[in-house]
């Protein structure tokens, strides 16, 4: 299992094993030495050996909570925060750990008890899998692969996780690829004790239900800066060297200069270029770089070096994940880790600020629905257009915003966020099903906003889910950290407390987040146009990825297992191919699919062990 994640953490292994009554307790850790490299091995004891912790992640805070420790009589041997985190969490139980401000997925046993807590951070940034086993015996592991190197684990393929994944690209907890294994939400806790696991538990939920502040908009824009000063400051925090991912929009580029305003040294920027114009921002991160003073790095991505990557790339994910800008993601990872071991991002921005175009898509829907206009001849003409190959074109815009409409606003903005919408899903997978995978439905906040109860979606959603499942899985492949300062528990806490007008004003998104820059960033970055980190797609499955596709069409068990429908994929395939729709995303979710299931080697026609089965998993309440 170790073996399965040894690009998580490079720099060293540990084991630890006991025995409680008749069990045997293992626990392994893979080290990233980025604290206390000389005394920070994992799995960690306390001095008492009462309770062991093997956990992955920093904890942002610990230095604060050292402090009240060491106030009542507990005594440190090393500077790490995972000393802290054992000791705090063997004191408080599953109590302590709303205070934990970081990114974390540990799991910490407890002798005296004779129990073990699994716990993962707020917002999902560091991963955590779990699989209970006939008789009682329990399993868990960062990656899903490191599971399946257990030989109890069954290699069943889950019908609930292959929706979720084809409505979204992505797992919604506890859905996984392999029937019987559980992700772990968000924000959660398990703990097993005696064979008995209980049902995951919520240690933190967000509260969307903002107040109006008393304070002015500069007001509040210089405490927004103030708060993500301070986030980036706790998480400069490192014995290796740090540097900062920018692509040259506003998130990155706040944290970029925040950054390099706390550093005696000009630190090192990372951005990925693309030969493809309608796609590339290199130009803007340049300008970024040279004026806060960066030792600015850069590599481009074309056709040439997507080839090169692209195997590798799709042979480090622990599990399929269909976004496609995973793998300029990892060309970026790899190009940061020739240089450092930990890297400031700037995810969480849009989730925060409502930065996509979706957020704006539902202001007009709030005013469309109560046009007189026949909808039925506009949606047959939009769905005839031809889309052009440029990066959320607006015939694109137009086909997501008409063809999936949904009177209730949260299933729209999950239907425009999807892959396959409801009816291409059911054809895909001739299985029954809900009209959204449950998971999904389950995450509706609750809010008095309507824009932040569709950004709280979203974070509980395809944040967690996507955005940072790619950078977590993208960056460990190199043995790098990537941590998020827009995610620290202070930042996120405030900005839910604000109206959405502080967010989104009339057409201008970011509207806080843009105020705060002025003065540290040049008008034309702050107020340039939202372009994410895509890839020419639709253009390269018709050209170097299309071989891809017709591997993954041809006769082979995935297909015979009878769980997906090949007629429909070749029909889309046919369709892209002759430019009468996009099925871009479709298509490369099948792609990813066919090579993970071929690698693994996962058995997909064979029927669910009941003991197995996700029936069978304690399901989040």
């Amino acid at each position: 299992m170790l073996d399965r994640i040894t690009s998580r953490g490079p720099d060293g292994q540990g084991q630890w094993t006991a025995t409680s009554g008749d069990w045997h307790v293992a626990l392994g850790h893979r080290r990233l030495a980025i604290l206390d490299i000389g005394g920070g091995a994992q799995p960690m004891r306390t001095a008492d050996e009462s309770a062991c912790v093997t956990y992955n992640g920093e904890i942002y805070n610990f230095a604060d909570l050292r402090r009240g420790l060491e106030r009542v009589g507990v005594t440190f041997r090393t500077r790490s925060d995972t000393e802290v985190l054992l000791e705090h969490v063997t004191t408080r139980g599953p109590a302590g750990l709303s205070a934990l401000n970081g990114m974390f997925a540990f799991a910490l046993w407890d002798a005296t008890r004779g129990a073990l807590l699994l716990a993962r951070d707020r917002i999902g940034i560091k991963p955590l899998y779990y699989a209970p086993l006939p008789g009682g015996g329990l399993v868990f592991a960062s990656e899903l692969t490191s599971l399946l190197a257990h030989p109890r684990v069954r290699r069943c393929m889950s019908a609930d996780g292959l929706r979720s994944y084809f409505f979204s690209d992505y797992f919604h907890p506890p859905s996984t690829l392999i029937d019987g294994v559980a992700k772990l939400a968000p924000g959660h806790y398990v703990e097993w004790k005696g064979g008995h696991l209980s049902a995951p538990a919520p240690f933190w939920s967000l509260d969307a239900d903002p107040s109006l502040p008393a304070e002015s908009p500069p007001e509040l824009a210089r405490e927004l800066w103030g708060r993500l000063g301070r986030a980036v400051e706790g998480q400069l925090v490192a014995d290796v060297p740090v540097g900062v991912f920018l692509s040259g929009g506003i998130d990155s580029s706040c944290i970029a200069a925040l950054a390099q305003a706390r550093s005696a040294r000009p630190l090192k920027t990372f951005a990925i270029a693309f030969a493809d114009p309608t796609f590339d921002e290199s130009e803007h991160a340049h300008a970024v770089a040279r004026l806060i003073g960066s030792d600015h790095v850069e590599e481009q991505l074309g056709e040439k070096n997507l080839l090169e990557i692209v195997d590798t790339a799709l042979g480090r994910l622990d599990e399929p994940l269909a976004d496609p800008s995973y793998l300029p993601t990892f060309l970026l990872s790899r190009l940061a880790s020739r240089h450092v071991k930990v890297a400031l991002g700037g995810d969480g921005g849009d989730e925060l600020f409502a930065g996509y175009p979706t957020y704006r898509a539902h202001r007009f829907a709030r005013l469309w629905e109560r046009l007189p206009v026949p909808r039925g001849p506009l949606e047959r003409w939009v769905g005839d257009l031809r889309e052009r190959d440029h990066y959320q074109s607006l015939e694109w815009a137009a086909k997501r915003f008409l063809l999936r409409w949904d009177d209730d606003p949260y299933t729209r903005h999950l239907r425009w966020m999807s892959n396959l919408d409801l009816d291409d899903l059911r054809r895909a997978i001739p299985s029954p099903g809900p009209r959204l995978p449950a998971t999904l439905a389950a995450q509706r906040p609750r809010s008095t906003d309507w824009l932040n109860g569709i950004l709280g979606l979203d974070l509980g959603t395809y944040l967690s889910g996507s955005v940072l499942t790619k950078v977590d899985r993208a960056s460990m492949a190199h043995g790098l950290e990537v941590r998020p300062p827009f995610l620290d528990n202070g930042v996120v806490d405030w900005v839910f407390s604000l109206p959405s007008s502080l967010k989104l004003h009339r057409r201008q998104s970011k509207r806080l987040l843009k105020l705060a820059a002025r003065g540290h960033l040049p008008d034309a970055i702050i107020d340039r146009p939202k372009k994410g980190l895509g890839i020419p797609l639709r253009a390269w499955l018709r050209g170097p990825l299309r071989h891809r596709v017709t591997r993954a069409l041809e006769p082979s068990a995935l297909w015979e297992s009878g769980m997906l429908d090949r007629a429909a994929f070749v029909q889309w395939a046919a369709m892209h191919q002759a430019r009468r729709g996009d099925y871009s995303k479709s298509l490369w979710a099948l792609v990813v699919l066919d090579e993970w299931v071929r690698r693994e080697k996962i058995d997909v026609a064979a029927e669910p062990h009941e003991q197995l089965g996700n029936r069978a998993l304690p399901q989040t309440p």
